[in-house]
Order: structure tokens, then C-alpha cells, then sequence
């Protein structure tokens, strides 16, 4: 029987089911001993559950897997603390393949634009992608300069730094000083743009990439939560930006050739300019409302297509291209303890709570549920968010409407950003 070892605890409750019925006993690590109990209450018996260490070495990393006699070992680096292990596996995996054994891993180039992000600003500019305008600094006086070239305010970003750390939006000089003492440098000194936030999906297997719908997050401001927004997809854009867009994720597939789920952030500003954020080497938030839009989830995909991959069943599902959206997905930041009403006739309310498996919400006092709309239920959906009650959602139930009309524009356009295969 192949072993699969997860290296991550992210998502485990979808990764795993498909990797099961496939035939597989699965090995899941994370940061215990958090994740044990949980794994034994809620995700069955057949499962291993295993330690994985806080810090790791490029020598750790065969000496672990072969510790869990792994013949698959697929990076998972969802949770805080893991994504910054992609270079890592990378470097391991060319080794761990000639064992005769599979490693599913971004190129070590890649994983390097996903996890700095003072060598993704440097490798835009050097390749012509759209970014902000943006300053690499080594000490505080660079810092200073940088601000006054770009003009207050900027965001601070720390070139190693998981999501939700690392990033500082500084309105002013007072903020400014405090940011230089407490940054490691170097860091990447950017003008804070205004306009609107989107993300989009990703699963490339070295010869094609199934992308997701484009989702909206939201206006971009000085909090840098887009997961306290609210947020939909599909998500329209103006051609112009979906056609320069779409050149760059054809650039980065087939120059640092991504292996496995990855996402691009990026923004439009309120001139119409496109403008690439950041890459991620991994599945995220996104994934709840990808999976909402399509009816297809990103994690099972991945795992099905790691299945095939080792010499397994063929994947089912997507194997290339853009899939299109069946309905709206609009996700609602819930307080916690404030549960929703029933979803209106025709829908679907899909709740993600938080847990060791998908940590994002636990510490911000809310529940992200998604709201599935076909077209032809918008009406009972507007009417429905118009009816909630006061304190129901972290948001205005206007905002929410807003993006729900966006949603619908986006569902006759259903665009996507990757256009065919790699």
C-alpha cells in the first residue's frame, strides 16, 4: 500500500478522503500537539498524525520522511509557520525522487518568488510584470528615502514573513520610525495602492495548470485582512487587465514552473492599473469560494492529481485550463456566536469554522461562511441580505450586496485568467 505523507495540516479534512478512497494510508504532520486530538475525533482512525518540526533543515527533510517511511510526500504549507519550507522541500525532492520514491514540489525558483518577497519585486521588474512601485531596503535610513521618494503612505513588507505578519501600512512618520525598529530587515518599501484586491487559484502539474475563477477581496486599505471582507467569485474584470494578466501567469508557469496548488495576488487601482502583489505556493482562503463557484475543490483536485502523479487511478475532475463558474460564491465574515438564518430557497450556505486544520479565523473572533447563488436565485439572495439583522455580519449588508451584483457580472463573463494549458 503507498503512504502518502502530508507535510501540513492544512485542509487534511478534503486532502485526505480522495487520497483514501484512492487506495492510500495517509500520514499527516503538523505543528502538534495540537493537531492530535482533533485528527483522532474528526478524521478517523485509518489516519497517522505526526510531529512536524517548527524549524527544519535541508538535512531534516529526507530523515523525516524516511522516518514515516513515506513513498509520497506532498507539501501541504497552509498553516503559519510552514509555507517558508517550500525552498526547503524543493532542494529535497530531486534526492527523495532517485529513491524511487514521488515528491510533488514547486521548482526551487518558484518557491523562492513565493516565500520573498524582496526576490519576487526584483524578478517583476527584471521580467516586466505589472507590481507597485517599490524600494528593497536594508536599514532604516533606506527606508526613510524610500517613503519620501514614494510619498506616504507605503507598505513595509518583510522579504520572509507568512500571511497575516510581516506587512505594515504606514500613514506616517510617527509610524514610520516605529516600523524601522521592529522589521527584519531587508524589507520591501511599496506605494499603497488604492482600488480593489483579487486572487485567483492555481494547479500545475509540469505540463498544465487548472486555474479557478478570479475572486474579489475586496478594497484594498490599511488593515491588509482581506479575509475580514467580504469577498465573491467570480470576480469581472476589464479585458485589458485579464489579457495582461494572463500573459504573466504564462510567463511563470513556463519559466519557474510551479508544481502543485499556488495563488496570485494582485490589485486593480482605482486608474484601472493592474498591479501583481504576491505569489503564494499554496491553497488559502480562496480555495472555500473556488470550490463554492465550480463545484470542483482545489484540495481534492490536488490530491487526485498527486494520486496520478505516483502511478495511481487517473485524476477526475479538471486537468487543464479554466473551469467555469456555476454560480456566485459570496463569502460572509460571520461574528462568532452570530449564526446565520436559513439560506434563502435554491442556495447554499457552506460554513467554514475554524480548527487546527484551518487556522485563519480562530484568533480573529469570526467564521467566514460562503453563500452559493445560482444566477437565477441573486433576487432571493439580495432580498435575504437585506433582511438579516443588525450585527449578523462583521460587514454592512450593503457591501455584501454590492459584491453579489459583482458576482453576477462576473458569472455572464465567467473569465479566467489562465487561458489553456501550460
Amino acid at each position: 500500500m503507498m503512504r502518502v505523507v502530508l507535510l501540513g495540516e492544512f485542509r487534511a479534512d478534503r486532502l485526505l478522503p480522495p487520497l483514501l478512497r484512492g487506495g492510500a494510508e495517509a500520514v499527516v504532520l503538523g505543528f502538534a500537539p495540537r493537531l492530535a486530538p482533533f485528527l483522532a475525533s474528526s478524521l478517523g482512525r485509518d489516519v497517522v498524525c505526526g510531529a512536524l518540526p517548527a524549524a527544519l533543515r535541508e538535512q531534516d527533510v529526507p530523515r523525516l520522511l524516511a522516518h514515516w517511511r513515506a513513498d509520497v510526500a506532498v507539501p501541504n504549507a497552509g498553516c503559519p509557520g510552514q509555507e517558508q519550507f517550500l525552498p526547503l522541500y524543493a532542494r529535497t525532492a530531486p534526492r527523495w525522487r532517485t529513491a524511487g520514491r514521488h515528491m510533488p514540489v514547486h521548482a526551487e525558483a518558484f518557491a523562492e518568488l513565493a516565500c520573498d518577497k524582496v526576490a519576487f519585486h526584483r524578478t517583476a521588474q527584471e521580467r516586466g510584470w505589472p507590481v507597485p512601485g517599490g524600494v528593497v531596503c536594508g536599514a532604516a535610513p533606506a527606508v526613510r528615502a524610500a517613503a519620501r521618494e514614494l510619498g506616504l503612505p507605503v507598505m513595509v513588507k518583510e522579504a520572509r514573513s507568512e500571511f497575516h505578519a510581516g506587512r505594515h501600512y504606514v500613514r506616517d512618520h510617527g509610524r514610520l520610525d516605529a516600523v524601522c525598529a521592529e522589521v527584519s530587515y531587508p524589507v520591501l518599501v511599496q506605494e499603497a495602492l488604492t482600488g480593489e484586491e483579487y486572487g485567483a487559484e492555481f494547479l500545475s502539474d509540469g505540463r498544465s495548470t487548472v486555474a479557478w475563477p478570479v475572486a474579489s477581496l475586496g478594497r484594498l486599505d490599511g488593515e491588509c485582512a482581506p479575509g475580514r471582507r467580504v469577498r465573491v467569485a467570480p470576480a469581472p474584470l476589464p479585458a485589458p487587465v485579464n489579457a495582461g494578466l494572463a500573459a504573466v501567469v504564462r510567463d511563470i508557469t513556463e519559466t519557474f514552473r510551479p508544481y502543485g496548488p499556488w495563488q496570485m495576488d494582485f490589485a486593480v487601482t482605482d486608474e484601472g492599473r493592474p498591479a501583481v502583489i504576491e505569489l503564494n505556493g499554496r491553497l488559502g482562503g480562496v480555495s472555500n469560494m473556488s470550490w463554492a463557484a465550480t463545484g470542483a475543490d482545489p484540495h481534492v483536485a490536488y490530491a487526485r492529481s498527486v494520486l496520478a502523479a505516483a502511478g495511481g487511478s487517473p485524476p477526475e475532475g479538471p486537468s487543464a485550463g479554466p473551469l467555469p463558474p456555476v454560480r456566485i460564491a459570496l463569502e460572509l465574515p460571520v461574528p462568532s456566536g452570530a449564526p446565520l438564518p436559513a439560506a434563502p430557497e435554491g442556495t447554499r450556505l457552506m460554513l467554514f469554522p475554524g480548527s487546527p486544520v484551518n487556522p485563519g479565523p480562530l484568533a480573529g473572533g469570526f467564521c467566514r461562511q460562503v453563500l452559493a447563488v445560482p444566477g437565477d436565485r441573486v433576487p432571493a439572495a439580495l432580498a435575504w441580505l437585506d433582511e438579516l439583522p443588525p450585527g449578523t455580519l462583521l460587514n454592512s449588508p450593503q457591501e455584501a450586496a454590492g459584491q453579489l451584483v459583482r458576482g453576477v457580472r462576473g458569472l455572464r463573463g465567467a473569465g479566467a485568467l489562465r487561458r489553456g494549458g501550460s
